[in-house]
């Protein structure tokens, strides 16, 4: 009796211990996938960064002196997705260059509309702003920009534009139109930005603004840029205007 009991205390202990080396084994079996899945998303993320890139496709200036002798430039470009994959572009700086080299201003935290660019497609910056200190017209060279940009799984959001039309106030210019909400989706923040070219496709600079409320699915809303300021003659050489909105979200 003696004996077969203790041959059962060993077949219960080689049972538990044959369990325990299963359940051993199945952790690392876990662990061992989960360590290749992870891999397997670096080396994607890694391949998006690879394939993604933003370039300056077109962009121009005007600088002017308004009636109170202030030299003001208003700059403008437009982003191209020359990659393979959406990239989500960030802030933008502008430097406004001086023809000896050095630096007449900057203007940062400038943010593209839209956000979120597909390959292929294209995004509209603009800004304007005072030159101080001693800054003449003809001192002005070049505007450059520093911007950066990541891959993202992210949509554009985009909101449909028609209607657009270039006025010449008294003391600006300004652009018109309607925006759509072709999405199912209240958008809270729609943003909008024109960009103007001369008859040579050169551009002149950009406007932008928002619509001052949200617009619901399908809905749709009047819109007027007028800001940053342009010079007062410029509407005598606007031969196109090309507007983009979107529906920011956080």
């Amino acid at each position: 009796m003696e004996g077969e009991q203790e041959d059962m205390k060993k077949l219960v202990a080689m049972a538990f211990c044959s369990s325990l080396l299963m359940v051993g084994c199945g952790d690392s079996k876990q662990t061992i996938s989960q360590s290749e899945e992870k891999v397997q998303q670096e080396i994607k993320k890694e391949e998006a960064i690879a394939s993604a890139n933003l370039e300056i496709e077109n962009s121009g200036s005007n600088v002017w002196k308004d009636s109170i002798d202030t030299v003001w430039v208003n700059s403008a470009a437009v982003y191209k997705n020359t990659g393979d994959v959406p990239v989500e572009i960030g802030e933008s700086q502008m430097n406004y260059m001086a023809k000896d080299g050095s630096i007449l201003g900057t203007s940062t935290m400038i943010y593209s509309v839209p956000k979120v660019v597909q390959p292929g497609e294209t995004a509209i910056i603009g800004e304007a702003t005072m030159l101080d200190g001693e800054t003449t017209v003809n001192n002005y060279d070049k505007t450059t920009y520093n911007f950066n940009f990541n891959p993202t799984e992210d949509g554009p959001n985009l909101m449909e534009v028609s209607m657009v039309k270039g006025i010449a106030g008294e003391y600006d210019y300004s652009v018109t139109g309607l925006v759509k909400n072709p999405t199912t989706e209240q958008q809270e923040d729609v943003r909008l930005a024109a960009i103007l070219y001369d008859e040579t496709g050169m551009v002149l600079g950009a406007l932008t603004g928002s619509v001052d409320v949200g617009l619901a699915p399908n809905g749709e809303a009047g819109f007027e840029l007028s800001y940053p300021p342009l010079p007062e003659d410029i509407e005598s050489k606007v031969k196109e205007i090309e507007v983009k909105s979107y529906g920011f979200k956080w």
